[in-house]
């Protein structure tokens, strides 16, 4: 997501957090393609109105280019008074002293077994969810589910594996 939209989320975000209502918005999502089955499974299992907010307002700025957009279009397309004055207000906000750099660079891939990989890079931190493996830029991504390794090589390949469940003899340090 471009950081300035992410700005103007981050700017407004309890604002949003008191005033949508997730449900409502995240079927147009859906259907948008910005969230998957999952992610609208992850937001309704929340038991709060409030926390469901917070699900998805966490989870749009790691959803592509295109999620801003078709955040502002769902609340245009509910046709409710408040939605239309958080669309202004989205819009009116000032990002002019926005570093891009402090923002999240996301962007999706297919990868591993299970389906779609997100993840999200900052300055010294890598943020993966919904992922087994990602492969990108000379780093492998493995993810645990409740954390991540990051294994980084340069020029050299990772070994390959002896197989599962073979046990690989320790190197000769006789030679």
């Amino acid at each position: 997501m471009d950081p300035y939209d992410q700005a103007r989320l981050r700017k407004n975000h309890t604002k949003l957090l008191d005033n949508i209502e997730s449900p409502h918005l995240v079927h147009y999502l859906y259907e948008k393609e910005v969230l998957s089955i999952d992610d609208m499974e992850r937001i309704e299992a929340k038991t709060t109105t409030r926390d469901k907010n917070f699900q998805l307002l966490t989870m749009l700025p790691r959803r592509g280019e295109g999620a801003y957009g078709h955040f502002v279009a769902a609340l245009k397309d509910q046709k409710v008074k408040v939605y239309d004055e958080i669309v202004e207000l989205l819009e009116k906000t000032d990002v002019s002293d926005v570093d891009p750099k402090k923002f999240l660079s996301s962007s999706s891939s297919r990868g591993g077994a299970s389906g779609v990989t997100t993840y999200s890079r900052t300055a010294n931190t890598m943020q993966v969810s919904n992922t087994s493996i990602v492969h990108g830029s000379g780093n492998i991504v493995i993810n645990t589910g409740s954390g991540c390794t990051i294994n980084r090589y340069t020029g050299v390949p990772p070994a390959k594996p002896a197989g599962r469940g073979a046990i690989r003899k320790p190197p000769d340090s006789r030679k």
